[in-house]
C-alpha cells in the first residue's frame, strides 16, 4: 500500500483474500527485490511491449532510470511506469507525448500525466493508451492492471511491462 498514493476522492475497500493469493504475491514481491539486487540496484525490465493500434514493438533487457517527472508525490530517483515510456525515448527507441490532466469526465481529482502518444499512435476521443506491469504470474486482469496512472505507479523490478492500444 505505500507505493500507491492518496488522492482527494480516494476510498478504501478491504476485503480477505485468499492465503494461498497472498503468498504468491509475495513471492513475486521477494523475486522483484532479488532481481533488482542481482543488477546492482539497477531495474532492468526483461520484457517490454507495446502493441499499439498500428504499432507494434518488443525489447529485451532495458534498464529503466529515474526521470523524476513526479517528485511532488515520489522522492528523486523513484522509478515509476512511465519512465519506462521515457527511457525508451532516451534511448531513440520511440517517440512519445505526455499530456496532464487535471480531471477527466467526471474523476475531478485526477492530477496525473498520462501516455497521449507512443509514435504515430496519439490518443483520441475514447482510444488511447493503457498498461500493466508485473510478474508472468498475474498477466492479464489477476493483479497487473492496476488503474493507477503511471506517473505514480512505483516498480521494483518487474518481470514485464506492456502498453497497449484500447478504445472503450
Amino acid at each position: 500500500m505505500d507505493h500507491y498514493p492518496w488522492k482527494t476522492g480516494t476510498t478504501l475497500n478491504f476485503y480477505q483474500e485468499r492465503e494461498a493469493f497472498l503468498e504468491d504475491v509475495h513471492l513475486a514481491f521477494a523475486e522483484e527485490i532479488e532481481r533488482i539486487e542481482s543488477n546492482a540496484g539497477k531495474i532492468i525490465i526483461p520484457q517490454i511491449i507495446i502493441n499499439g493500434d498500428t504499432i507494434y514493438k518488443a525489447f529485451e533487457d532495458i534498464e529503466i532510470t529515474a526521470h523524476n517527472l513526479r517528485d511532488d508525490i515520489s522522492q528523486v530517483g523513484v522509478i515509476t511506469a512511465i519512465d519506462v515510456i521515457m527511457s525508451l525515448g532516451d534511448l531513440g527507441l520511440i517517440t512519445y507525448e505526455l499530456k496532464w490532466y487535471d480531471s477527466i469526465g467526471t474523476a475531478n481529482y485526477v492530477r496525473n500525466y498520462w501516455v497521449e502518444g507512443i509514435d504515430e499512435d496519439i490518443a483520441a476521443g475514447t482510444c488511447g493508451w493503457v498498461y500493466k506491469s508485473g510478474s508472468l504470474n498475474f498477466l492479464g486482469f489477476q493483479g497487473n492492471h492496476i488503474h493507477l496512472p503511471q506517473d505514480s505507479r512505483v516498480l521494483n523490478s518487474p518481470e514485464y511491462y506492456k502498453t497497449f492500444w484500447i478504445c472503450l
